[in-house]
């Protein structure tokens, strides 16, 4: 089932790069590139090490917004779910969060906090932080309840409760949340770092539009793209698989 599972999607990666070709085929390439093009400037990127450069100060600043939005949003979205006069109080903000784009924040971010590592953090934070709390909060509104009264039955202490009986019940929430979450701060801080920064992959993809390279500017797309891929499979997934393995799965 496993082998199966890689087959389908190498064959997905595979269609979409024959895709790629075969509409690029189509226009001259200064406007599109092929992935062959594409790929030897992303591989001398690499060898080069510039690409190593900027994507650790990006990855920096992803993980710093996100794990900050993701511990905050956990304990806003428990209290939320329940508490009545908690999710009255907070979910005008949530709401009005999930408004506002994430390029106004991106903008905000650099004109408020100038060019320093604050901005694309404090980005990050704003905008993942109420997608993630809206998450929780439904998970812990859907919690089983009678597990709930029967931990309050035995008076189990709160601390216990939240350990044995809410957190495991909310643990499929939190890793959906987590990888909603990173993705998103991915798209968000090439957006702060093309505004206002001199460094991470943002940076470079504005300096190759600005050049107008077409073949840099899909390269750091391209190589950006693959360690997204690379932080789902052989992160999110091989930790979702370990610890919500008892999870059935549902044919219909």
């Amino acid at each position: 089932m496993a082998g199966s599972g890689l087959l389908t999607r190498l064959l997905s990666v595979g269609s979409i790069l024959l895709l790629w070709a075969a509409i690029a085929s189509l226009f001259p390439p200064t406007l599109l590139p092929g992935p062959l093009v594409v790929g030897q400037r992303l591989g001398a990127l690499v060898v080069e090490g510039e690409f190593w450069v900027h994507l650790r100060a990006t990855i920096t600043r992803v993980l710093a917004g996100f794990v900050i939005a993701f511990v905050v949003s956990v304990a806003a979205g428990i209290l939320m779910g329940s508490r009545r006069r908690a999710e009255a109080l907070f979910e005008p903000y949530v709401l009005v969060g999930l408004t506002i784009p994430g390029l106004c924040w991106a903008v905000l971010a650099v004109m408020w906090f100038g060019i320093t590592e604050a901005a694309p953090v404090f980005a990050i934070f704003v905008v993942v932080l109420p997608m993630l709390t809206l998450n929780m909060w439904q998970g812990t509104k859907s919690l089983d309840r009678d597990l709930v009264e029967m931990a309050h039955v035995f008076r189990a202490p709160r601390g216990v409760l939240l350990r044995d009986v809410v957190l495991p019940q909310l643990l499929p929430f939190c890793l959906a949340a987590g990888r909603f979450g990173f993705a998103l701060g991915w798209k968000v801080v090439v957006l702060s770092e093309m505004f206002g920064l001199s460094s991470g992959v943002g940076y470079m993809i504005n300096r190759a539009f600005s050049a107008y390279s077409m073949d840099d500017v899909l390269a750091w797309t391209a190589g950006f793209t693959l360690v997204m891929f690379a932080v789902e499979y052989a992160v999110f997934l091989p930790i979702e698989r370990r610890l919500v393995h008892w999870r059935p799965v549902v044919t219909l």
